[in-house]
Protein backbone atom coordinates (compact mmCIF):
# COMPACT_ATOMS: atom_id res chain seq x y z
CA UNK A 1 0.00 0.00 0.00
CA UNK A 2 3.16 2.44 1.13
CA UNK A 3 4.48 1.94 -2.61
CA UNK A 4 1.42 2.68 -4.30
CA UNK A 5 1.03 5.64 -2.79
CA UNK A 6 4.76 6.73 -3.38
CA UNK A 7 4.24 5.88 -6.97
CA UNK A 8 0.59 7.96 -7.06
CA UNK A 9 2.60 10.96 -5.37
CA UNK A 10 5.66 10.44 -7.74
CA UNK A 11 3.02 10.35 -11.41
CA UNK A 12 1.08 13.01 -9.94
CA UNK A 13 3.62 15.55 -9.07
CA UNK A 14 5.92 14.89 -11.86
CA UNK A 15 3.17 15.18 -14.33
CA UNK A 16 1.70 18.68 -12.98
CA UNK A 17 5.83 19.75 -12.87
CA UNK A 18 6.82 18.32 -16.65
CA UNK A 19 6.68 21.27 -18.06
CA UNK A 20 8.59 23.59 -15.65
CA UNK A 21 12.31 23.87 -15.20
CA UNK A 22 14.49 23.17 -12.01
CA UNK A 23 12.03 20.20 -10.73
CA UNK A 24 13.44 19.13 -7.47
CA UNK A 25 12.28 16.22 -5.58
CA UNK A 26 12.02 15.75 -1.78
CA UNK A 27 12.82 12.73 0.56
CA UNK A 28 10.71 13.71 4.28
CA UNK A 29 11.96 10.96 6.44
CA UNK A 30 10.06 9.59 9.52
CA UNK A 31 13.11 11.40 12.05
CA UNK A 32 12.29 14.71 10.52
CA UNK A 33 14.80 15.28 8.35
CA UNK A 34 14.47 15.87 4.57
CA UNK A 35 16.62 15.69 1.25
CA UNK A 36 16.12 17.49 -1.55
CA UNK A 37 17.44 16.63 -5.27
CA UNK A 38 17.03 18.46 -8.50
CA UNK A 39 16.07 16.43 -11.18
CA UNK A 40 17.82 16.20 -14.44
CA UNK A 41 15.89 15.30 -17.92
CA UNK A 42 17.19 11.36 -17.38
CA UNK A 43 16.54 11.30 -13.93
CA UNK A 44 14.60 7.96 -12.62
CA UNK A 45 12.71 7.59 -9.51
CA UNK A 46 12.03 3.34 -8.80
CA UNK A 47 12.04 1.21 -5.90
CA UNK A 48 12.13 -2.43 -4.66
CA UNK A 49 10.57 -4.17 -1.82
CA UNK A 50 12.31 -2.25 0.85
CA UNK A 51 14.14 0.68 -0.93
CA UNK A 52 13.17 3.93 -2.60
CA UNK A 53 15.86 4.97 -5.51
CA UNK A 54 16.48 8.41 -7.00
CA UNK A 55 18.88 8.25 -10.27
CA UNK A 56 19.86 11.33 -11.57
CA UNK A 57 23.34 12.49 -14.04
CA UNK A 58 24.49 8.79 -13.36
CA UNK A 59 24.05 9.05 -9.34
CA UNK A 60 21.71 6.95 -7.49
CA UNK A 61 20.38 7.24 -3.72
CA UNK A 62 18.49 4.95 -2.06
CA UNK A 63 16.21 5.54 1.02
CA UNK A 64 14.30 2.34 3.19
CA UNK A 65 10.54 3.32 2.68
CA UNK A 66 9.80 2.31 6.18
CA UNK A 67 12.00 5.72 6.91
CA UNK A 68 9.86 7.79 4.83
CA UNK A 69 7.15 10.30 5.71
CA UNK A 70 6.54 11.63 2.24
CA UNK A 71 8.43 12.35 -0.92
CA UNK A 72 7.34 15.43 -2.94
CA UNK A 73 8.56 17.50 -6.20
CA UNK A 74 8.94 21.09 -6.29
CA UNK A 75 9.44 24.14 -8.75
CA UNK A 76 12.62 26.47 -7.79
CA UNK A 77 10.17 29.64 -8.89
CA UNK A 78 9.19 30.78 -5.66
CA UNK A 79 5.41 31.83 -6.94
CA UNK A 80 2.64 30.99 -4.97
CA UNK A 81 5.14 28.92 -2.77
CA UNK A 82 4.34 27.55 0.45
CA UNK A 83 5.70 29.19 3.47
CA UNK A 84 9.17 27.63 3.83
CA UNK A 85 8.01 24.20 2.03
CA UNK A 86 6.70 22.50 5.12
CA UNK A 87 3.37 21.52 4.66
CA UNK A 88 1.26 20.52 8.31
CA UNK A 89 -1.78 18.53 7.82
CA UNK A 90 -3.45 17.76 11.05
CA UNK A 91 -4.89 15.63 12.62
CA UNK A 92 -4.17 12.11 10.72
CA UNK A 93 -5.97 10.03 10.73
CA UNK A 94 -8.97 12.57 10.84
CA UNK A 95 -12.53 12.15 11.43
CA UNK A 96 -14.30 15.27 10.61
CA UNK A 97 -12.07 18.08 10.39
CA UNK A 98 -8.68 18.63 8.69
CA UNK A 99 -6.26 21.33 10.01
CA UNK A 100 -3.64 22.92 6.94
CA UNK A 101 -1.18 25.35 8.15
CA UNK A 102 1.61 27.15 6.65
CA UNK A 103 -0.10 28.45 3.46
CA UNK A 104 0.94 31.96 2.80
CA UNK A 105 -1.34 32.99 0.29
CA UNK A 106 -4.08 31.28 -1.25
CA UNK A 107 -4.03 27.86 -2.39
CA UNK A 108 -6.29 25.08 -3.83
CA UNK A 109 -6.22 22.61 -1.96
CA UNK A 110 -7.35 19.11 -3.69
CA UNK A 111 -7.90 15.59 -2.32
CA UNK A 112 -8.31 12.55 -4.33
CA UNK A 113 -9.08 9.44 -4.02
CA UNK A 114 -6.48 6.60 -3.86
CA UNK A 115 -7.41 5.67 -7.27
CA UNK A 116 -6.71 9.28 -7.94
CA UNK A 117 -10.07 10.73 -8.43
CA UNK A 118 -10.85 14.04 -7.64
CA UNK A 119 -13.17 14.45 -4.54
CA UNK A 120 -12.93 17.82 -3.64
CA UNK A 121 -11.39 21.24 -4.32
CA UNK A 122 -11.21 24.11 -2.03
CA UNK A 123 -9.70 27.57 -2.21
CA UNK A 124 -8.07 28.13 1.36
CA UNK A 125 -4.93 30.52 2.70
CA UNK A 126 -2.89 30.90 5.66
CA UNK A 127 -4.20 28.21 8.14
CA UNK A 128 -7.64 26.50 7.12
CA UNK A 129 -9.79 23.71 8.13
CA UNK A 130 -11.45 21.49 5.77
CA UNK A 131 -14.38 19.31 6.59
CA UNK A 132 -14.44 15.86 5.37
CA UNK A 133 -16.80 14.41 7.80
CA UNK A 134 -18.96 13.89 4.03
CA UNK A 135 -15.98 11.80 3.11
CA UNK A 136 -16.02 7.48 3.08
CA UNK A 137 -13.59 5.74 5.82
CA UNK A 138 -10.15 4.91 3.88
CA UNK A 139 -6.62 6.95 2.62
CA UNK A 140 -6.72 9.81 0.35
CA UNK A 141 -4.52 12.14 -1.02
CA UNK A 142 -3.77 15.96 -0.67
CA UNK A 143 -2.40 18.57 -2.86
CA UNK A 144 -1.77 21.68 -2.16
CA UNK A 145 0.59 23.53 -4.36
CA UNK A 146 3.36 21.60 -5.51
CA UNK A 147 2.78 19.16 -2.61
CA UNK A 148 1.58 16.10 -2.64
CA UNK A 149 0.87 13.82 1.05
CA UNK A 150 -1.48 11.40 2.68
CA UNK A 151 -4.16 11.37 5.54
CA UNK A 152 -6.75 8.32 6.54
CA UNK A 153 -10.29 9.38 7.30
CA UNK A 154 -11.62 7.50 10.17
Amino acid sequence: MKKLLITIMMIAGFVGSIMAQDVNFTIMRTDGTTATHTMSSDAKIYYSDTQLFFNSNGETVSYELSSLRKAYFSINDNANEIENQQLAIYPNPANDVLNINNLSENHIVTIYSINGEIIKEINVSGNAQINIGDLNPGMYIINVGDMFTKFVKM
